[in-house]
C-alpha cells in the first residue's frame, strides 16, 4: 500500500486494530487537485525531529490508499463504501529517558504515535500526532496555495449550537493584572451566563457543546469539542476506523450543509469578541494605550527588559496621526514632554496571529528622545490598539467586539475652578501624613481638597494609603454610603479631547473594591489600617480618629443606599455635548470612538457595582 519505495521496508498499518480518539484539524484544500494538498499533508507529518540526546523518533509503520485502488482494507472494507477518497497512516516509534534516570542510562521508555488523514473532496480531516502537532498548525499557516483552516465562524454555526458545557475564553482587550488572560468555566449551559458587558473583552478559545438532536446523525452524537482558532474537533474515542471515518464523513456532512447556505451562519455566541485573520477589514488606528507598569502580570514584572520598557513607555507620549485607511498607521511618540518623531506600525501575519512591525518614518526629529521609545514597542508586546473598524490589536491577535455601543448615563459634571484638574493629592508627589494633614489646606488646589469642598455633609474619612477601600469614604445624614475614587486629568487644557485611558486604572480600581461593600469586612479593614494621622470630618470639620465613621458604618442597614464616585475631571461637559450631537451615521471622529470606547469601560464597570447592591456616577469637569 505504501506510495514511496524508500518505505518498502515499513511495517503496514494494523488498521483493524485502531480504535482512535476522533482528535482531527479540519482542513479545506486550495490547490487545484485537492490529492496534491493531501500529499503535501503526508510530507509533513512524515517528518521527524532531530535526534536529540538519548531521545529519537522513527517513522515506523506506514500505509496510504485511494478510493480508486478498490482495495479491501482489512477492517474497514473499500473506501468507496466507506465514502472516503484518500486515507494515510504513520506511526512513529518514540524512544526516550524516563525522566526518572539519568540521561546517559540505557534504560529507554518506548512510545507509539499514530497520525491519520483523511480526505473527501476537497475536505481533509487530519490527526497529527501530539509531537507534530504545533508544526502542522504552522505549516498551515505557511501554506495558503495548499490548505486553509475552516473558519471559525462556521465551525461555531455547525457544531457549536447546542447547550455549552464547557467554555475557555481568551482575553481580547490587553493583559494587565486586572483582568484574567483567560477564564474557564463549565456548567449546564454556559451561554446562559455570558454577559455582554463582563465577557465582550474576550473571545473564543475553546468549546464543548452537545450536538443538537435533531441532526440525523448516527455516530456525531453527544457533546463535541472544538478549538475554533486552530480549526479542531474533538470527540470521545471510536471503537474502531470504521467508525472512526464513519464519524469523520459526518463532520463533512455537516460542513457542506452549513457552507452551502451562507444566510444560515449564525453566531453561537454572539457576546463574545471575534479574533480576525484577514486584515482588509480593519482600518483607521486612533488610540492606543500601553501596560501599565503596576499591572503587569507577575512573571513579568521579574523580566527586567519588559519592566524597563513598560517604565519608558509609562513616561512616553505615544499619538495616532489620523488619517489611516488600512491596519497600517502612523505614531507620533516623545518622551518626559520632549517630541521625539514619527513612526510607522504595520501589523504582519504570523504564525497563529499577527505582530506590530514598526520602524522611523524620514528624519526623527528628535532621535535621541525617539530610540528608546521606539526600542520599547519594538522589544515587547506592551501596546493596544483601537481602530475605526472596531478592531482592537493586542497581544498578537486582532479581534473585534460584538457588543452594542450604550451611552453613559450616569455622568455629573461640576465644576473644578480654582483647582489643579492634574493634581490628585496634595502636592502631588508626597505620601502618608504629609497628604492626609494637608487635605483641605488652605493654598491646596488638588482633587482630594475639591473632595471635601464639595462634600462637606455627613462623615467622611480619607483611606488613601496601602491596601485602600476608596481615597475617600463618606456616610451621608441620610445614611447613604459613598466610596470616591479620585484620579487626575491627562491634562489641564480647555481643549484636551476625550481619553479613555484616564479612566482605566480608575475605573479597574473601583470594581476591584467592591468586596468593601460588605460593612463588617469594611469596618475591619478600617480599624486595621487606623492610624492616628489619618484624617477624618463631620460636616467638614476635622475629626480625630474613625471611630465614630465605624460606628455609623456598623449602624447602617441594607436598605440604606450604597454609592461609587469616580471623580476624573479629564471629560468636559461641553466636550460630550459636542460629541453627543454628532448625527447618526456621519464617520465618527477620533474622539467620538474614543469616547464610545469610555463609555463601554464605565458601562461596564457600572454592571459591576450595580451586581453589588449599589450605584456608580462619574464626575466630570463643567468648564466653570
Amino acid at each position: 500500500m505504501a506510495n514511496d519505495s524508500e518505505q518498502d521496508e515499513l511495517m503496514p498499518i494494523p488498521w483493524e486494530q485502531l480504535a482512535p480518539y476522533l482528535s482531527v484539524v479540519v482542513l479545506e484544500a486550495t490547490a487545484d487537485d485537492p490529492a496534491l494538498t493531501f500529499g503535501a499533508v503526508i510530507r509533513e507529518l512524515k517528518k521527524t525531529p532531530a535526534t536529540r540526546g538519548k531521545k529519537r523518533t522513527v517513522l515506523v509503520a506506514s500505509d496510504e490508499t485511494a478510493a480508486d485502488d478498490e482495495q479491501h482494507i482489512v477492517g474497514i472494507g473499500t473506501l468507496e463504501e466507506m465514502g472516503v477518497d484518500q486515507l494515510a497512516g504513520l506511526i512513529n516509534e518514540v524512544s526516550a529517558v524516563p525522566s526518572w534516570i539519568s540521561e546517559y542510562s540505557d534504560f529507554m521508555n518506548k512510545t507509539y504515535d499514530l497520525s491519520l488523514v483523511v480526505r473527501r473532496g476537497t475536505l481533509l480531516a487530519v490527526k497529527p500526532d501530539e509531537r507534530s502537532a504545533n508544526r502542522f498548525q504552522a505549516w498551515i499557516d505557511k501554506s495558503p496555495k495548499l490548505a486553509r483552516r475552516i473558519s471559525p465562524l462556521v465551525l461555531e454555526c455547525t457544531f457549536l449550537m447546542g447547550r455549552a458545557r464547557g467554555l475557555w475564553l481568551q482575553s481580547a482587550t490587553g493583559r494587565s493584572a486586572r483582568q484574567p488572560d483567560a477564564k474557564t468555566s463549565v456548567g449546564i449551559d454556559l451561554k446562559e451566563t455570558l454577559n455582554v458587558f463582563a465577557d465582550s473583552g474576550y473571545s473564543l478559545g475553546s468549546a464543548r457543546c452537545e450536538l443538537p438532536t435533531d441532526l440525523e446523525l448516527d455516530l456525531l452524537k453527544g457533546t463535541i469539542g472544538a478549538t475554533v482558532r486552530s480549526s479542531q474537533l474533538w470527540l470521545k474515542p471510536r471503537h474502531d476506523m470504521r467508525e472512526f471515518l464513519g464519524t469523520v464523513c459526518e463532520v463533512f456532512d455537516l460542513l457542506e450543509k452549513v457552507t452551502a447556505d451562507e444566510d444560515s451562519i449564525v453566531e453561537a455566541f454572539p457576546e463574545l469578541a471575534r479574533d480576525v485573520a484577514d486584515l482588509s477589514e480593519v482600518y483607521g488606528a486612533y488610540d492606543v494605550a500601553a501596560i501599565d507598569i503596576d499591572h503587569l502580570p507577575l512573571a513579568e514584572v521579574s523580566g527586567d527588559d519588559t519592566h524597563d520598557a513598560a517604565e519608558i513607555l509609562q513616561n512616553a507620549a505615544i499619538h495616532v496621526v489620523p488619517g489611516s485607511n488600512t491596519a497600517k498607521f502612523k505614531l507620533k511618540i516623545g518622551l518626559d514632554g520632549v517630541e521625539g518623531g514619527v513612526i510607522s506600525v504595520t501589523p504582519q501575519p504570523k504564525p497563529h496571529g499577527f505582530f506590530l512591525d514598526m520602524g522611523p518614518v524620514g528624519q526623527s526629529s528628535n532621535y535621541a528622545i525617539a530610540k528608546p521609545v521606539l526600542e520599547a514597542l519594538k522589544e515587547t508586546d506592551l501596546l493596544t490598539v483601537f481602530y475605526e473598524s472596531g478592531h482592537v490589536y493586542s497581544r498578537g491577535r486582532i479581534s473585534k467586539k460584538n457588543s452594542a455601543i450604550f451611552p453613559f448615563k450616569n455622568w455629573k459634571f461640576l465644576p473644578f475652578s480654582g483647582y489643579n484638574v492634574e493634581l490628585e493629592k496634595p502636592y502631588g508627589h508626597l505620601a502618608g501624613k504629609k497628604i492626609h494633614g494637608d487635605i483641605g489646606a488652605v493654598g491646596d488646589n488638588s482633587l482630594f481638597t475639591w473632595v471635601l469642598a464639595n462634600f462637606p455633609d455627613g462623615w467622611m474619612i480619607c483611606d488613601d494609603g496601602s491596601g485602600e477601600s476608596a481615597d475617600f469614604l463618606q456616610i451621608t445624614p441620610a445614611g447613604t454610603l459613598r466610596f470616591f475614587h479620585v484620579k487626575g486629568a491627562e491634562s489641564k487644557s480647555a481643549g484636551r479631547g476625550v481619553s479613555a485611558t484616564a479612566y482605566e486604572i480608575v475605573a479597574s480600581q473601583a470594581s476591584k473594591n467592591l468586596v468593601f461593600m460588605d460593612k463588617d469586612r469594611l469596618a475591619a479593614h478600617l480599624k486595621s489600617t487606623d492610624a492616628s494621622f489619618k484624617a477624618s470630618w463631620v460636616d467638614g470639620k476635622p475629626l480625630k480618629g474613625r471611630q465614630e465613621f465605624i460606628d455609623r458604618l456598623l449602624a447602617r442597614t441594607e436598605d440604606d443606599g450604597r454609592e461609587v464616585i469616580i471623580v476624573q475631571p479629564h471629560l468636559m461637559e461641553s466636550k460630550l455635548d459636542k460629541l453627543r450631537g454628532i448625527k447618526p451615521g456621519a464617520r465618527p471622529t477620533q474622539d467620538l470612538l474614543r469616547l464610545q470606547r469610555l463609555e463601554t469601560l464605565l458601562n461596564s464597570a457600572r454592571s459591576s457595582v450595580v451586581n453589588s447592591n449599589a450605584e456608580l456616577w462619574v464626575i466630570g469637569s463643567s468648564d466653570i
